[in-house]
């Protein structure tokens, strides 16, 4: 049986939101870190994740906007992801287009109908796969909550395969 996939959003992720302020202008602003800066900032996101893949080992398919302006595979080996975890690429990016939709081209441009899939993001717009979305609060990310329903939904995978 092959690992399940966890399609993985950066920001709201395991980036989140580290510094807010207002403006002169009185205006709210916030700040995660960005693609220039080499690496997502929230090691916990991270090692929640280290810890998942040592219970139930999945491949990685990156769906952050930041799939198009880095080099999101070192990215995420700088911020601490577990070098065991296999990489597999990258969604598409179609415009005007939900992430959903791209999650799904991606599936069926990979041949991957079978496989079992949990799409971590802190945004809806899945485009009717919903029920294998584990929504993250953006401020805080992928906590030990949404680790709990990753170690659910895992247990229910390996239960239900042959």
């Amino acid at each position: 049986m092959k690992n399940p996939i966890i399609f993985l959003d950066f920001d709201g992720v395991v980036n989140t939101i580290f510094y807010r302020y207002y403006s002169r202008e009185n205006k709210y602003h916030f700040r995660y870190a960005h693609e220039e800066d080499g690496f997502v900032n929230n090691t916990q996101a991270i090692a929640w994740l280290n810890e998942l893949y040592l219970k139930y080992p999945f491949d990685i398919v990156v769906t952050s906007t930041w799939r198009r302006f880095s080099d999101y595979r070192t990215i995420l080996m700088q911020s601490g992801l577990d070098l065991r975890i296999n990489i597999l690429g990258a969604t598409p990016w179609l415009e005007n287009e939900t992430r959903g939709a791209e999650i799904v081209k991606w599936i069926d441009d990979n041949h991957c109908r079978d496989r079992n899939i949990i799409i971590l993001d802190d945004d809806i717009d899945m485009e009717g796969l919903n029920k294998d979305l584990i929504k993250c609060d953006p401020y805080l990310g992928f906590t030990i909550y949404e680790y709990m329903e990753c170690l659910k939904r895992m247990k229910e995978f390996e239960k239900y395969s042959y």
